[in-house]
């Protein structure tokens, strides 16, 4: 039964892992063929070195480029928006960051309790993808705004 577990989590977390590969990029997609700059670097840094320490560094680089890319779009967003939406905008954010910080604790706990290595990678591809999607979320929103 509990290789049976340890499959299912292995198969889950390959999904996981493509659909973060997959999911819908935005403007600078286009120039690397509709996918992310920061994800197609993810993806080489992964095909270079996919052993659990390599994953898990190309995690910690992808969640640091998207944190970057987030806050670059929250700086430009806030600059175009007017003041009532701009302060919307800034609770927003900073209740998103308390919400990221507890939810990185409970992925850290949570997968703490599970037995080999691919469950770090896993929770390092979910710290990831979370940054990733705040990120291209406010990207979206500065689309929007400039389609207005």
């Amino acid at each position: 039964m509990r290789g049976i577990k340890k499959t299912v989590a292995f198969l889950v977390a390959a999904v996981l892992l493509a659909a973060v590969l997959q999911y819908p990029r935005g403007a600078a997609a286009e120039e690397t063929g509709g996918v992310h700059p920061i994800d197609a670097e993810f993806q080489k840094k992964i095909d270079a070195d996919s052993s659990t320490a390599g994953i898990i560094n190309a995690c910690l680089w992808a969640e640091k480029e998207w944190d970057k890319l987030l806050n670059e779009n929250y700086k430009t967003l806030m600059k175009k928006l007017d003041k009532k939406s701009g302060e919307k905008l800034r609770k927003s954010q900073i209740e998103w960051i308390k919400f990221r910080d507890l939810e990185f604790e409970f992925i850290r706990e949570f997968y703490r309790g599970f037995d080999g290595s691919m469950y770090r990678t896993v929770a390092a591809g979910f710290q990831t993808d979370f940054v990733r999607e705040r990120a291209l979320g406010l990207g979206f929103r500065l689309s929007d705004l400039a389609d207005k």
